[in-house]
């Protein structure tokens, strides 16, 4: 019989932390024997730095690490009583920052909801005060617990439950930290389009039930219905309106595309700033090119991205260059980014 989550949760919580605890630091032994663990202080202090945004937002009180170790394999698991790892392999595919939080945020969630504890209670069926009793006792028993915990943390092997629970928690706790929920988003997108590329790609953190499409859809659904839309560039630093200042001119570009030169002067400057605003707003991955067009609005021909007006033939200066060349800039700058994150082109 599956012990449900609910009644699992409400007995630990009756318990102590120090037997999770214990439990956890022998699984980490056990770990740290196989992988090494990685001392590079910049990676402890990336990790660190980010973990500290979500320390406040943590209901349990545990000695949270977080630890990193060598592996090619985009992973990330978390034992009980607070210690989660990222593989190498993982944090070289996170584009950002707010990714990396994404997968901890996630960790995080499994750990605040004792998911390991109540992922072996399911696979031997026991109760939270038998495995306190194995693991006080020790013996072959307890060897065995041991192996089991670290099989359903490193291979992730949650039941789909268990696995929408910790991203739905992990969801709200990206939120809190301050991260753009769309960063869970565009790691699981990456991790698909690997699987797109290499049938035999090892997902890691992600090689279980649901799968990967079926988590992309129900937390794009998610994020909706929180009030936030999808907004894929501001995690992956892409389409970045800036103004550029030269001796004798002004320069807005696109990442690395130039899209309007003026020369210098405080007119100049006032109308770079405007379209700056404008296409911040409106500048999106999920645009299609058809969105970025040049059309009459009133009979003056006008530069729209999206919805929005950008600007209208008569503010350019005589000198400046037409409105289709504009688009046609900034469709190179849209089709680079796209490429930096292609899946995009397979979902909205």
């Amino acid at each position: 019989m599956i012990v449900p989550a609910d009644v699992w949760a409400q007995e630990s919580a009756s318990n102590d932390n120090s037997k999770e605890i214990s439990l956890g630091r022998k699984v980490a032994e056990e770990v740290e024997k196989n992988w090494e663990r990685v001392t590079d202080p910049s990676i402890t202090a990336r990790l660190n730095m980010i973990f500290a945004n979500f320390k406040p937002h943590l209901e349990r009180d545990l000695p949270y690490e977080i630890r990193a170790i060598k592996d090619d394999v985009p992973n990330a698991f978390s034992l009980p009583g607070g210690i989660i790892y990222f593989t190498t392999g993982m944090i070289e595919l996170a584009e950002s920052d707010a990714e990396i939080a994404g997968v901890m945020a996630h960790e995080l969630a499994h750990t605040e909801k004792r998911h390991v504890m109540i992922q072996v209670a399911r696979n031997q069926k026991l109760s939270l005060l038998s495995l306190g009793i194995i693991v006080a006792t020790g013996g072959q028993a307890a060897a065995l617990l041991l192996t089991n915990v670290a099989q359903v943390a490193i291979m992730n092997s949650y039941s789909r439950d268990l696995e929408e629970e910790a991203d739905m928690l992990g969801l709200e706790l990206l939120i809190k930290a301050g991260y753009h929920p769309s960063a869970m988003i565009t790691l699981l997108e990456r991790l698909a389009e690997e699987e797109l590329k290499r049938p035999y790609f090892d997902p890691g953190i992600y090689q279980s039930h649901p799968k990967l499409k079926d988590r992309i859809s129900y937390l794009k659904q998610a994020i909706k219905s929180k009030g936030f839309t999808l907004n894929r560039k501001v995690v992956l630093g892409l389409l970045n309106v800036m103004i550029e200042e030269g001796p004798e001119l002004y320069m807005l570009r696109i990442d690395d595309v130039e899209i309007l030169e003026l020369e210098k002067s405080p007119k100049s400057l006032s109308l770079l700033e405007e379209i700056k605003d404008r296409l911040d707003r409106s500048l999106k991955l999920e645009l299609e090119p058809y969105e970025v067009k040049v059309v009459d609005i009133d009979g003056v021909p006008s530069l729209c991205v999206g919805p929005e007006k950008i600007l209208g033939q008569p503010d350019l200066p005589a000198k400046g260059p037409s409105l289709e060349k504009m688009r046609d800039s900034i469709l190179v700058a849209l089709e680079r980014a796209r490429q930096k994150h292609t899946f995009t082109n397979f979902v909205r």
